[in-house]
């Protein structure tokens, strides 16, 4: 009767899970993360690398961070502009995997746990710099967001960041190695996200409605859309010296979204492509989060 009646309640006082357009944001997010995220690692590294994000799933902090791997290590981030805290964590086999090709010894295959020197602690704190760096850089927004590295963190699951009943978005990002597949965790509260917009909008907001006609014909104005490729600085001199067939490195990423303005104003995040025989632009992130 007991567990009956605990199983019910828990159906009822379940987190949450993410819909609509908040689960599009935080995926575009986390796409756009893990592709610049591989970018910065694989300078780091020797061997190739890649990683995928997984679907966000909504749960409390206890059962998210007792699913840590065990033992391992974590980077506690502090992001956006109120600094609410998160947790990256990953396993020790893959962190020292990491670590070790960072500092020219591979390996066969994947390491036993060990006690990292202070050396490989130092290299710990890069990788974990770069999660923060790839996070802030992939925030579909004209301004990156804050990301701060609090510190790392030893043994991640018997960390107390968070209260044991708040409600967490847990997000497995899988990373490929030359010794095969391992995962990073990601723990982030609800309030944390909608304290930096992503949330789903329970209602449209009221206000002046135009008559039809009007709304008919404010349609039919053409609106002129520029897809930014990227910029760069360039000093006068250099500027006077190009000539055709020179190339001009632009800060933008390869992995990063490209930015579509109307007016000036970035409106859409997207990624190029291919229509045809004509160059084409993805939409993946919309200013305000909507779809239209």
């Amino acid at each position: 009767m007991t567990s009956a009646t605990d199983s019910a309640a828990s159906v009822f006082t379940a987190p949450r899970r993410l819909t609509g357009q908040a689960d599009r944001a935080l995926s575009g997010w986390l796409t756009s993360l893990c592709g610049i995220l591989a970018e910065n690692w694989q300078a780091l590294l020797g061997s190739s690398i890649s990683l995928t994000a997984g679907r966000p799933v909504s749960t409390i902090a206890a059962a998210a961070v007792g699913g840590l791997p065990d033992p391992g290590f974590g980077a506690r981030v502090e992001m956006g502009p109120d600094g609410f805290p998160s947790l990256f964590a990953l396993s020790s086999r893959l962190t020292q995997t990491l670590v070790y090709d960072m500092l020219g010894n591979p390996g066969d295959d994947w390491p036993e746990p060990a006690e990292l020197t202070p050396a490989e602690l130092s290299m710990t704190e890069l990788l974990m710099g770069e999660i923060c760096r790839a996070a802030s850089q992939a925030w579909p927004e004209i301004e990156p967001l804050p990301c701060d590295l609090v510190s790392v963190v030893a043994r991640p699951r018997r960390s107390r960041i968070f209260s044991p009943d708040t409600e967490v978005v847990l997000t497995t990002i899988t990373v490929e190695t030359a010794f095969g597949p391992d995962d990073v965790s990601w723990i982030v509260p609800k309030s944390g996200l909608e304290s930096i917009g992503i949330q789903d909008s329970g209602h449209e907001p009221s206000g002046f409605h135009p008559a039809p006609e009007l709304r008919d014909l404010a349609r039919l104005l053409p609106v002129e859309l520029v897809v930014e490729l990227g910029t760069t600085s360039l000093t006068l001199k250099q500027l006077n010296e190009l000539k055709v067939g020179d190339y001009l490195p632009l800060d933008q990423p390869v992995s990063q979204p490209l930015q579509a303005l109307v007016d000036g104003r970035m409106q859409w995040l997207g990624m190029p492509c291919r229509l045809g025989n004509r160059q084409g632009f993805q939409i993946l992130a919309s200013r305000g989060g909507s779809d239209s």
